[in-house]
């Protein structure tokens, strides 16, 4: 059976040994109650077996949040090696909370507080494989082939600059122009990028620091507190305050 994923990552929980084909490599034997990573991006995954709800689909936001909220010296780790199998497995020690994780993980519509509990539920499962060999190299395996990931980093290492694409190219060392094609062939925008990395540092500063919206707001580049909170409610589907005001709920009732 074929693994098929929009997404470039999944993590699989195998309820019996279970016999996995990766491209042109030699088949993987997955033992019973394991957990395997791997990257969807240009691979043809085959399985003996699969049960597709035991499939959690990460996207590379998660990915690139993830080796972030790590805070690893990411420039040491040795590159993952093509001539590898790009798999990693290790035992499931909490099979139900994985199920929980590949269960939302496949939701199609989601609201800021079901957005915060999969990012915490994939971030568990992910944490699963921290002290299997090569699971570092691996990930940035996933990362390295999306230049939007790359202009995410720049954007993201320096939040408060007011970034151009022009700027970002040349820190590309490639031509604007090419920078448009290579976004566009991922089926996105720069301007959608810059927005995404602005709101996900907005939703951090009101949740985790005492700082106002219009605080906030300056933070992320914007000049003005009102357009701000519109493209806040655009994103999250809710206002800033909302948004707090559930994600405090969901600590409540948990």
């Amino acid at each position: 059976m074929r693994l098929c994923s929009s997404s470039p990552c999944v993590v699989v929980l195998s309820e019996s040994n279970v016999q996995i084909n990766i491209n042109e490599h030699d088949s993987f034997l997955l033992p019973e109650n394991h957990l395997a990573i791997m990257p969807c991006h240009d691979s043809y995954i085959d399985f003996t077996t699969l049960d597709t709800t035991l499939v959690a689909h990460i996207s590379r936001e998660i990915v690139n949040d993830y080796l972030q909220f790590l805070n690893k010296d990411l420039a040491s780790i040795t590159p993952w090696s093509r001539r590898n199998p790009p798999v990693i497995a290790c035992p499931a020690p909490t099979p139900e909370v994985f199920r929980q994780a590949a269960r939302h993980s496949q939701l199609e519509i989601r609201t800021p507080c079901e957005v915060e509990r999969t990012r915490s539920l994939l971030f568990t499962v992910l944490s699963n494989f921290l002290d299997t060999p090569g699971f570092l190299s691996l990930l940035m395996h996933i990362l390295r082939s999306s230049i939007k990931d790359s202009v995410s980093r720049i954007i993201q290492n320096n939040i408060h600059h007011a970034w151009s694409l022009q700027q970002v190219a040349s820190a590309l060392c490639i031509s604007p122009s090419l920078l448009k094609k290579k976004l566009k062939n991922e089926n996105t925008r720069y301007s959608q990028i810059i927005t995404e990395c602005r709101m996900r540092y907005a939703a951090r500063e009101l949740l985790t620091s005492d700082k106002n919206i219009s605080q906030v707001s300056q933070l992320c580049g914007y000049s003005s507190t009102s357009y701000f909170i519109s493209v806040f409610k655009h994103h999250y589907g809710v206002t800033p305050l909302h948004y707090v005001a559930e994600h405090r709920h969901l600590q409540m009732t948990d």
